[in-house]
Protein backbone atom coordinates (compact mmCIF):
# COMPACT_ATOMS: atom_id res chain seq x y z
CA UNK A 1 0.00 0.00 0.00
CA UNK A 2 1.20 3.46 -0.90
CA UNK A 3 2.14 6.00 1.77
CA UNK A 4 -0.23 8.82 2.63
CA UNK A 5 -0.09 11.90 0.39
CA UNK A 6 2.44 14.41 1.68
CA UNK A 7 1.45 17.73 0.05
CA UNK A 8 -0.76 19.79 2.34
CA UNK A 9 -2.78 23.00 2.04
CA UNK A 10 -1.23 26.23 3.26
CA UNK A 11 -1.49 26.78 7.03
CA UNK A 12 -3.34 30.01 6.16
CA UNK A 13 -6.26 27.80 5.11
CA UNK A 14 -6.95 27.14 8.80
CA UNK A 15 -7.99 30.81 9.15
CA UNK A 16 -10.25 30.59 6.10
CA UNK A 17 -11.94 27.46 7.48
CA UNK A 18 -12.33 29.16 10.88
CA UNK A 19 -14.05 32.18 9.35
CA UNK A 20 -16.39 30.06 7.21
CA UNK A 21 -17.19 27.81 10.19
CA UNK A 22 -17.93 30.82 12.37
CA UNK A 23 -20.19 32.37 9.74
CA UNK A 24 -22.08 29.12 9.17
CA UNK A 25 -22.45 28.39 12.89
CA UNK A 26 -23.98 31.78 13.65
CA UNK A 27 -27.36 30.27 12.78
CA UNK A 28 -26.99 28.04 15.85
CA UNK A 29 -27.51 31.14 18.01
CA UNK A 30 -31.16 31.12 16.92
CA UNK A 31 -31.82 27.89 18.86
CA UNK A 32 -31.63 29.37 22.39
CA UNK A 33 -33.50 32.47 21.23
CA UNK A 34 -36.36 30.38 19.83
CA UNK A 35 -36.45 28.25 22.98
CA UNK A 36 -36.49 31.40 25.14
CA UNK A 37 -39.68 32.63 23.46
CA UNK A 38 -41.23 29.15 23.59
CA UNK A 39 -40.27 28.93 27.27
CA UNK A 40 -42.06 32.19 28.07
CA UNK A 41 -45.15 31.26 26.06
CA UNK A 42 -45.51 27.61 27.12
CA UNK A 43 -43.87 27.75 30.59
CA UNK A 44 -41.06 25.39 29.64
CA UNK A 45 -38.22 24.69 32.14
CA UNK A 46 -35.40 27.24 32.37
CA UNK A 47 -32.61 24.66 32.85
CA UNK A 48 -33.18 23.37 29.30
CA UNK A 49 -32.37 26.86 28.01
CA UNK A 50 -29.06 26.71 29.90
CA UNK A 51 -28.31 23.29 28.39
CA UNK A 52 -29.10 24.57 24.89
CA UNK A 53 -26.85 27.61 25.41
CA UNK A 54 -24.02 25.37 26.66
CA UNK A 55 -24.35 22.98 23.72
CA UNK A 56 -24.44 25.86 21.21
CA UNK A 57 -21.32 27.45 22.73
CA UNK A 58 -19.50 24.10 22.75
CA UNK A 59 -20.47 23.45 19.12
CA UNK A 60 -19.32 26.90 17.98
CA UNK A 61 -15.99 26.45 19.79
CA UNK A 62 -15.49 23.00 18.28
CA UNK A 63 -16.47 24.10 14.76
CA UNK A 64 -14.31 27.24 14.76
CA UNK A 65 -11.24 26.21 16.77
CA UNK A 66 -10.73 22.45 16.58
CA UNK A 67 -12.36 21.34 13.32
CA UNK A 68 -10.21 23.55 11.02
CA UNK A 69 -7.03 22.25 12.70
CA UNK A 70 -8.12 18.64 12.21
CA UNK A 71 -9.14 19.38 8.63
CA UNK A 72 -5.70 20.83 7.89
CA UNK A 73 -4.02 17.81 9.47
CA UNK A 74 -5.87 15.23 7.37
CA UNK A 75 -6.23 17.06 4.04
CA UNK A 76 -3.45 16.22 1.59
CA UNK A 77 -2.70 15.49 -2.03
CA UNK A 78 0.05 13.92 -4.10
CA UNK A 79 0.65 14.05 -7.82
CA UNK A 80 2.22 11.10 -9.60
CA UNK A 81 3.05 10.52 -13.25
CA UNK A 82 -0.13 8.53 -13.99
CA UNK A 83 -2.51 9.62 -11.24
CA UNK A 84 -3.44 12.22 -8.67
CA UNK A 85 -4.32 11.26 -5.09
CA UNK A 86 -6.43 13.44 -2.80
CA UNK A 87 -7.03 12.71 0.89
CA UNK A 88 -9.91 14.38 2.73
CA UNK A 89 -11.94 13.85 5.86
CA UNK A 90 -11.64 14.04 9.61
CA UNK A 91 -13.50 11.17 11.20
CA UNK A 92 -13.80 9.17 7.97
CA UNK A 93 -10.70 9.68 5.86
CA UNK A 94 -11.32 9.30 2.14
CA UNK A 95 -8.49 8.81 -0.36
CA UNK A 96 -9.43 9.55 -3.95
CA UNK A 97 -7.21 8.40 -6.83
CA UNK A 98 -7.80 10.10 -10.17
CA UNK A 99 -6.09 8.51 -13.20
CA UNK A 100 -4.54 11.19 -15.42
CA UNK A 101 -6.24 9.68 -18.48
CA UNK A 102 -9.62 10.54 -16.88
CA UNK A 103 -8.85 14.23 -16.35
CA UNK A 104 -10.91 16.38 -18.73
CA UNK A 105 -10.02 19.87 -17.55
CA UNK A 106 -8.36 21.65 -14.66
CA UNK A 107 -9.22 25.10 -13.34
CA UNK A 108 -8.14 27.37 -10.50
CA UNK A 109 -10.67 29.27 -8.45
CA UNK A 110 -10.28 32.19 -6.06
CA UNK A 111 -13.11 33.56 -3.92
CA UNK A 112 -12.98 36.78 -1.89
CA UNK A 113 -11.94 35.07 1.34
CA UNK A 114 -9.28 32.93 -0.35
CA UNK A 115 -8.00 36.02 -2.22
CA UNK A 116 -7.59 37.88 1.09
CA UNK A 117 -5.24 35.13 2.29
CA UNK A 118 -3.48 34.68 -1.08
CA UNK A 119 -4.90 31.19 -1.64
CA UNK A 120 -6.53 29.32 -4.52
CA UNK A 121 -8.50 26.14 -5.16
CA UNK A 122 -7.60 23.74 -7.98
CA UNK A 123 -10.61 21.97 -9.53
CA UNK A 124 -9.95 18.71 -11.41
CA UNK A 125 -12.87 17.60 -13.59
CA UNK A 126 -13.44 14.07 -14.84
CA UNK A 127 -16.46 12.69 -16.68
CA UNK A 128 -17.98 11.61 -13.36
CA UNK A 129 -17.38 14.60 -11.06
CA UNK A 130 -15.16 17.51 -10.07
CA UNK A 131 -12.58 17.12 -7.31
CA UNK A 132 -10.97 20.04 -5.54
CA UNK A 133 -7.73 20.74 -3.77
CA UNK A 134 -8.28 23.84 -1.68
CA UNK A 135 -6.00 26.15 0.23
CA UNK A 136 -2.96 26.31 -2.04
CA UNK A 137 -0.81 29.41 -2.44
CA UNK A 138 -1.53 31.08 -5.82
CA UNK A 139 1.81 30.17 -7.39
CA UNK A 140 1.60 26.56 -6.15
CA UNK A 141 -1.96 26.24 -7.50
CA UNK A 142 -0.87 27.55 -10.91
CA UNK A 143 2.07 25.13 -11.04
CA UNK A 144 -0.12 22.22 -9.94
CA UNK A 145 -2.77 23.07 -12.54
CA UNK A 146 -0.15 23.26 -15.30
CA UNK A 147 1.51 20.01 -14.19
CA UNK A 148 -1.80 18.12 -14.13
CA UNK A 149 -2.68 19.46 -17.58
CA UNK A 150 0.75 18.40 -18.88
CA UNK A 151 0.56 14.90 -17.35
CA UNK A 152 -3.04 14.43 -18.52
CA UNK A 153 -1.99 15.35 -22.06
CA UNK A 154 0.90 12.84 -21.97
CA UNK A 155 -1.42 10.12 -20.60
CA UNK A 156 -3.94 10.93 -23.32
CA UNK A 157 -1.23 10.55 -25.99
CA UNK A 158 -0.32 7.09 -24.65
CA UNK A 159 -3.87 5.76 -25.03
Amino acid sequence: MRANPSQRPSPKMRSVWRITSLLSSISLVALPIIYYFLMRYFSLPFFILMIIIGVVIALIIFLTLFLPTLKLKYTAYEIYENELEIQKGIFVIKRIVIPMVRVQHVTTEVGPLLRRYGLSTVNISTAATTHEIEGLEHHIAEKLRDKIIYLARISDDDV
